[in-house]
């Protein structure tokens, strides 16, 4: 969430723009009450109800002047109410443990934990490696190599296991901070490589329109 209009000291009207924890779409919020000044020794803050342009929905947002280390104040978003429920992904087609792993990368990506969001999109790989076969005492890097070579993923995904592998150790690595953009597109990545792995294979397994499997049915 971020500001995106403040009116100035006198009212504190102000408007935000992020992800809605109601209708999931990146929108407006417009305010819908004055804002209540809460003034505090470490920052002032502006308090009010606002709604979403997008499904006009409500919810509580909080800015102030925040007070830096040389004294001076900046003016930045705090928070808002509710949070909204982070999305998880349900299928019965992943092992448990690898799903539990990913699900966990989402919830951070809700309260945009870019960093832990692509740690927790590697260790999901790499659980996934090992429970293809690959031998637990290798790195990952050839883990992924491995299942490469055993034909287990095809040079796309080896391709994509790489490129989620190297966010996860510059998201566990300082200086460099992993982006919301990064984020995203970590977990778009991730999605791709267990839906090639594990649902597509179980899909195929479950609709078989070949002859040998019309002749199995009773």
């Amino acid at each position: 969430m971020r500001i995106s209009f403040f009116s100035g000291l006198e009212d504190g009207k102000f408007t935000l723009t992020g992800e809605c924890p109601h209708c999931r779409v990146k929108a407006a919020f417009m305010p819908v009450t004055t804002s209540w000044h809460d003034e505090r020794p470490l920052h002032d803050r502006w308090v009010a109800a606002m709604r979403c342009v997008s499904c006009s929905e409500f919810i509580l947002g909080i800015i102030g002047f925040v007070k830096q280390a040389d004294d001076s104040r900046t003016l930045e978003y705090l928070e808002h109410y509710p949070l909204g429920k982070p999305s998880q992904m349900t299928t019965g087609d992943i092992p448990e443990h690898i799903l539990d792993d990913f699900n966990e990368a989402l919830r951070c990506r809700s309260v945009e934990a870019y960093n832990a969001t692509t740690e927790m999109c590697r260790r999901s790989l790499q659980a996934s490696c090992e429970e293809q076969g690959a031998d637990p005492s290798m790195n990952i890097d050839s883990q992924i190599d491995w299942m490469a070579a055993q034909g287990r993923i095809t040079p796309f995904l080896r391709e994509v296991a790489h490129t989620i592998r190297l966010a996860g150790n510059r998201g566990a690595h300082p200086p460099r901070k992993i982006t919301e953009g990064e984020a995203d597109a970590v977990i778009s990545f991730t999605k791709e490589y267990f839906h090639a792995v594990y649902v597509s294979k179980a899909m195929l397994k479950r609709f078989d329109f070949s002859r040998s499997a019309a002749k199995k049915k009773p």
